[in-house]
């Protein structure tokens, strides 16, 4: 049989090979990944997470969702740094991380932060509480009402009486005998300040201390002995300016009638110059209720021995006792003329009576009697 010449035949055949088959479909090849690789990615899968998580947890402490809690007090000290800020802060509940706050105000940049008492919602946001601390505490005062007649004693209670002011009046009584706040009509060598501060309503603000306050009572005290003319009433009757205050104390006292003020000055002036006691219980009850605010004293109290017992000594009291106000001082600076030597509770209203003589005086008593009130 005769062969078909190769020229002949179809092209990819031979005459010494079979025609090729159709080839096979090819199987994909597998890629090897690196170990090294495989690792790298993970870690930069974890990094991302983390840094997501990491910034969503810091804009949730900067700026805390949900509504903002019951306001809370934090005491800010003078001089703290805005670490011991942050702490603060955080103690008391107003941001979540002090740390964390400390380097948003670095980074901010924000700043001063002022010292004191501050009224801050929980969780605020450190914006918020920047804001706030920039700002500086709200100035917070309290009305300070001292009555005429008050003592050193009186006035120290109703100080720590403030509600917001957080003062002592253990801490007001010594400053007031401490000697380091004195008044110029404080005699040498005494650290007593009772009289010498003025009766008056005073504003007593956030941060005052009691040695503010002191201050700001004896310049209202100088004041008006310097409208009074205290120091000339004094060269005029031969006393010192605290002897004049010290009768205007008793003076303050012994009536609650102003009407009645300068009669009053006028005997303590008369029997002073006579020589005679003072007779005034108001002193030696000031004595007393110093050991015991509501001693009410007896007349053996009244008649026991004791610096303030002008029943039995002569000449004024070691101190005034009591604060006076205008009126007793005006009285006890300027007293009218009279002969009086007695005085005499007659009517239950506190109003006085007067004489001048011992029958005048028993005529007195008996109205004092008739009264109910000795």
């Amino acid at each position: 049989m005769n062969e078909p010449h190769e020229d002949l035949l179809p092209p990819g055949y031979s005459l010494r090979s079979p025609p090729p088959a159709s080839d096979p479909p090819r199987r994909g090849r597998r890629r090897r990944h690196h170990p090294v690789l495989v690792a790298l990615a993970a870690v930069v899968a974890a990094l991302v997470v983390l840094a997501v998580a990491g910034f969503l947890w810091t804009k949730g402490q900067i700026d805390p969702g949900g509504r903002r809690g019951r306001d809370v007090t934090v005491q800010i000290p003078a001089g703290a740094s805005t670490s011991r800020i942050g702490q603060l802060l955080a103690h008391a509940g107003v941001i979540h991380d002090g740390t964390l706050f400390t380097l948003y105000v670095k980074i901010k940049g924000d700043g001063p932060l002022y010292p004191g008492t501050y009224s801050l919602p929980r969780n605020s946001s450190y914006a918020a509480a920047v804001r706030a601390l920039e700002a500086g505490p709200p100035i917070i005062t309290d009305r300070l009402v001292i009555p005429e007649g008050y003592t050193l004693h009186q006035i120290a209670d109703a100080v720590a009486a403030l509600p917001r002011l957080h003062l002592s009046a253990a801490a007001f009584l010594a400053a007031a005998s401490d000697g380091q706040v004195r008044s110029p009509y404080e005699p040498a060598g005494s650290n007593d300040l009772e009289g010498l501060l003025f009766p008056a309503t005073y504003e007593v603000r956030q941060g005052d201390t009691v040695s503010d306050v002191l201050e700001e009572m004896i310049g209202a005290f100088d004041e008006q002995a310097a409208a009074l003319g205290l120091d000339a009433a004094a060269a005029r009757l031969h006393l010192t300016a605290y002897q004049v205050v010290t009768v205007a104390s008793i003076v303050e006292r012994e009536t609650k009638f102003a009407a009645q003020r300068g009669d009053v000055a006028s005997v303590l002036y008369n029997r002073l110059r006579a020589g005679m006691p003072l007779g005034a219980d108001s002193t030696q009850t000031y004595y007393l209720r110093l050991k015991d605010p509501t001693a009410v004293p007896t007349v053996a109290q009244l008649d026991a021995p004791s610096p303030y017992n002008t029943r039995t000594r002569k000449g004024l009291p070691p101190t005034p006792i009591a604060n006076p106000g205008v009126p007793s001082l005006s009285a006890a600076a300027s007293p009218p003329s009279t002969h009086y030597l007695y005085f005499v509770e007659v009517s239950p209203d506190g109003r006085l009576g007067f004489a001048s003589t011992t029958a005048g005086f028993a005529g007195l008593q008996a109205q004092c009697r008739a009264a109910k009130l000795c």
